[in-house]
């Protein structure tokens, strides 16, 4: 008999680049992707758009998040919800960061790099 659902051991999932300085562990279900996202401190995620609902959950570090025309430090325990479509990216405080980001549905261009 099939299980209903899967189990990870997140050490056990290869990093995937994503631009440079950024890496992240993939997660994806039929309707979701899971990135455990570290930036390297200093780093400069470029601003960008796509498709997909985004979820960030700031474990570790920091962030200067632009969020369209508004821009926002991001701490330990703040979470931000990025609607479709709006163009964001942020500079990594100096301490670096660690995240969980929430995709749905999941980014294509991610699912590519990570079967690489």
């Amino acid at each position: 008999m099939e299980p209903e659902g899967r189990v990870f051991h997140l050490g056990d999932v290869p990093y995937t680049m994503l631009v440079e300085g950024a890496r992240s562990r993939l997660i994806a279900g039929k309707s979701v992707l899971v990135s455990f996202i570290e930036m390297e401190p200093g780093m400069t995620f470029p601003v960008h758009s796509h498709p997909c609902e985004q979820v960030m959950i700031v474990l570790e570090g920091g962030i200067t998040q632009r969020l369209g025309e508004t821009v926002l430090e991001l701490r330990p325990g703040d979470v931000c919800i990025m609607p479709p479509g709006l163009s964001h990216g942020g500079k990594v405080s100096e301490e670096g960061c660690k995240a969980i980001d929430i995709f749905s549905p999941p980014r294509e261009d991610y699912l590519r790099r990570a079967a690489r």
